[in-house]
């Protein structure tokens, strides 16, 4: 009884990794693999609104900081597990996507964890971030 139970703990404690969702394989073209939050990660900061941070610390004039700040909160509020929402600069080679990775509920309310991609003059960051919609109906940015 001891070793199933060391066995089973063992096995859910070993990261299996992100696995990829069969209806939206080819749909993430372009869009490097995410980077998954540790345990220690998704819920060190709590309640942190937004900040600078989401930029990936690119220097984005205000436009392209609005429109990055928009596609963030549109694929939060209506994007599908998998769905992309892109913005583009018409000023300057500037651009970014949001993909919509996880979705899943909390004891007050759920949380989503995304993928936010920026390139900037040929130069391209990513991470991937953790939101989460509580009482407040505010979404809160932990990472």
């Amino acid at each position: 009884m001891i070793l199933s139970s060391l066995l089973f703990l063992t096995n859910c404690v070993a990261g299996r990794g992100i696995e990829t969702v069969k209806e939206t394989q080819g749909s993430f073209m372009n869009l490097p693999q995410p980077t998954t939050l540790g345990e220690s990660q998704l819920w060190s900061a709590p309640g942190m609104l937004w900040t600078h941070v989401q930029y990936l610390k690119f220097t984005l004039n205000q436009n392209e900081k609005k429109l990055h700040q928009s596609a963030v909160y549109h694929a939060l509020n209506n994007g599908e597990n998998g769905s992309i929402t892109e913005w583009h600069s018409r000023a300057r080679l500037a651009q970014g996507k949001v993909r919509i990775i996880q979705t899943f509920p909390t004891s007050d309310g759920y949380c989503r964890v995304y993928q936010a991609y920026i390139e900037l003059n040929g130069t391209a960051r990513h991470w991937t971030n953790n939101a989460c919609k509580r009482f407040t109906a505010q979404w809160s940015f932990l990472k």
